[in-house]
């Protein structure tokens, strides 16, 4: 993705809008006592990262050329002609601006990334860069076929076909191949070994995450989605956090749909048996590392409830880059645990393969269109039943594409995000975030609240990404990073009024409108996190969002609480979209039954995020894999009269 072999252009030779891009760089990022500042190779890369980024050298220049001369209106002088005071200033000025704060975040954003993720800074702190080991040699290998290199024109046939690898679709259709079916998986992505998760943050996205990482909702702010695109689907570059779901959740969508189908007591032998085959349980404080004892000890002042998070990391060695994939295979993600599984009973992986369409006849669902995603082959799968499980984007996405199993008008609606956000702080003692888990702590004082707060410990490439500023505060605060704790916040969303739609060429549009409730939530989060990262003993809070102060005490804390937070202050995330495809009884009111089929179509069912009633209000993937293991022995039933 970014071409580090090739030469840097000779400074003398630079066009324009390259030398106010080196200034820009130099200006963002100067060099502090520890980190090397911005400069030409910063300055290249992030012109490569934003070209293959938006498909288009215009991005980067476009960007480069309004700030550069949006200081004109300002100084007086452009921004490459101002001397390293006057930029200063200005970069404080534009944090400030609700107008161009727009492209100082677009710009930085991009320019932090690029010069971040380099072995420059790693070795400035004494670390290694490149992560990742030898690729694993496994037999069920040789079941795995790249969807180009398959060399038969005839349809594939099979007993299922499940279009997905990730928490869905790889225990629906493990459990089926063990039940006796000959179950096909199609997966859009490829698949990697371990020496492919090296801990790029730039490498990462580009290959692991739909749409390199740029999928987003659109309403009165802008919140991205991150979802994988890979084998073991989102399970393989997540934290590992294995929550079940809280038993006043389910208890909710009992009473909400007049059934008692996924009531604690019935769900309870599906949660028992994911937890056994993925281990799940929480670390070693070792792996968990000075985080553990800073919220403990803050906690344990103010009278708070906190906890270990269950991961499905058992043999965890703190390599801290789960969110890129884990370099050692010690998470137990779908690529390592189940789909090993289904292919040891005669499952097969056909990979880069894209679903394009259900197969119909007579009205019956009896396989899947798809095209592989290289040189766009077309593939034909024959099945007895069809699952859909390629999550709460792409599988409405898919529907809608078709107008299928929609005659409730619910297909892609009642889209829940669980938005999130973060907040830093520094420390006397070391915390080295970086070297352990990225979420092994949580405090759930105020979960009935919904709100939870958990761990959100940042790689070095990805520490500046935790700082809303530019300039000497940021470079301060990166020479420092080995002192920096973080914890992020999860909300709860207090409606599911997101939806998918589908754009002009068929690409999924996410729309989403943040809530008052949600976003005092949020607030009151940060406001939790930031007492108790005071109380363990933190110097100083770093909120993340636009024009979000530094919290320096309990009187800075005061006004933060009381201030008010708009849409677009916060920077969001979000890495559980759920609800698009809705499970209920009646017709006329929900796309799949209580047993996963789909009301409108006979042998299509449906085993994903997609068909979760509601939020979770904790990580969703334990969920998914417990919904789906009771939707396998539905399917298995129905498939044996």
């Amino acid at each position: 993705m970014l071409d580090r072999s090739a030469p840097l252009p000779d400074p003398q030779t630079l066009k324009d809008y390259q030398r106010a891009a080196v200034a820009l760089a130099r200006g963002l990022i100067p060099p502090g006592k520890r980190i090397p500042g911005g400069s030409l190779r910063t300055a290249v890369e992030t012109e490569q990262l934003s070209q293959a980024l938006s498909g288009s050298p215009l991005m980067f220049r476009t960007l480069v050329e309004v700030l550069d001369w949006a200081a004109l209106a300002r100084t007086g002088r452009r921004f490459q002609r101002l001397p390293p005071p006057a930029r200063e200033r200005l970069i404080r000025a534009w944090e400030r601006s609700p107008v161009m704060r727009w492209p100082l975040f677009a710009l930085g954003g991009l320019m932090k990334t690029a010069h971040f993720d380099h072995p420059d800074l790693y070795e400035a702190f004494g670390e290694e860069y490149e992560k990742g080991g030898p690729p694993e040699q496994v037999r069920w290998l040789e079941q795995v076929v790249r969807g180009d290199e398959w060399d038969e024109a005839e349809e594939i046939e099979c007993d299922v076909v499940v279009v997905g690898t990730g928490a869905g679709g790889a225990v629906v259709g493990k459990e089926l191949a063990e039940q006796g079916h000959a179950v096909v998986f199609l997966e859009e992505g490829s698949l990697y070994r371990r020496d492919a998760f090296r801990g790029s943050v730039i490498t990462g996205h580009h290959l692991f995450y739909r749409d390199q990482a740029k999928v987003a909702s659109f309403g009165n702010t802008v919140v991205p989605v991150l979802m994988g695109r890979l084998v073991g689907g989102s399970t393989a570059i997540n934290t590992g956090t294995s929550f079940r779901t809280p038993e006043w959740i389910l208890n909710e969508w009992c009473e909400r749909q007049g059934s008692d189908t996924l009531s604690p007591e019935r769900m309870r032998r599906h949660f028992d048996k994911v937890e056994r085959q993925l281990d799940i349980g929480p670390n070693e404080d070792k792996i968990i590392g000075p985080i553990g004892e800073i919220v403990a000890r803050g906690c344990e002042a103010l009278g708070w409830s906190h906890f270990k998070v269950p991961r499905n990391a058992p043999d965890c060695d703190a390599q801290g880059c789960c969110d890129w994939g884990c370099p050692s295979a010690a998470r137990k993600s779908m690529d390592v645990s189940y789909l090993p599984k289904a292919m040891a009973r005669g499952a097969m992986i056909f990979t880069e393969t894209r679903a394009i369409g259900v197969r119909l006849e007579n009205g019956r669902a009896v396989g899947i269109e798809a095209r592989t995603t290289g040189r766009g082959r077309p593939l034909r799968f024959r099945a007895r039943a069809t699952i859909l499980a390629g999550g709460a984007v792409p599988t409405p996405a898919l529907l809608l594409g078709q107008r299928l199993a929609n005659r409730s008008g619910q297909v892609g609606r009642n889209l829940s995000l669980h938005p999130g956000a973060e907040v830093s702080a520094y420390f006397d003692e070391k915390v080295e975030g970086y070297k352990h888990v990225p979420q092994g702590v949580g405090i759930d004082q105020f979960h009935r609240e919904v709100i939870l707060l958990l761990g959100a410990q940042a790689p070095l490439s990805m520490g500046a990404v935790y700082f809303p500023f530019y300039g000497k505060r940021l470079s301060a605060a990166m020479d420092e990073f080995d002192h920096i704790a973080s914890m992020g916040v999860l909300v709860k969303d207090c409606t599911q009024t997101g939806r998918v739609r589908l754009g002009p060429k068929g690409e999924p549009l996410l729309s989403y409108w943040m809530q008052r409730p949600d976003l005092e939530k949020m607030r009151e989060g940060m406001v939790r996190i930031m007492e108790m990262f005071f109380a363990a003993g933190a110097k100083r809070c770093y909120p993340l969002g636009h024009r979000m102060p530094v919290v320096h005490n309990a009187r800075d804390l005061d006004r933060f609480r009381k201030r008010h937070v708009g849409p677009t202050d916060i920077l969001w995330t979000s890495f559980h979209p759920l609800g698009t495809v809705r499970m209920g009884s009646d017709p006329r009111t929900s796309v799949v039954g209580f047993d996963h089929q789909c009301h409108d179509v006979p042998g299509l069912y449906v085993s994903d995020g997609s068909t979760v009633p509601g939020p979770t209000a904790v990580n969703p993937q334990l969920t998914i894999m417990a919904m789906s293991d009771r939707a396998a022995e539905l399917i298995g039933a129905q498939l044996e009269d």
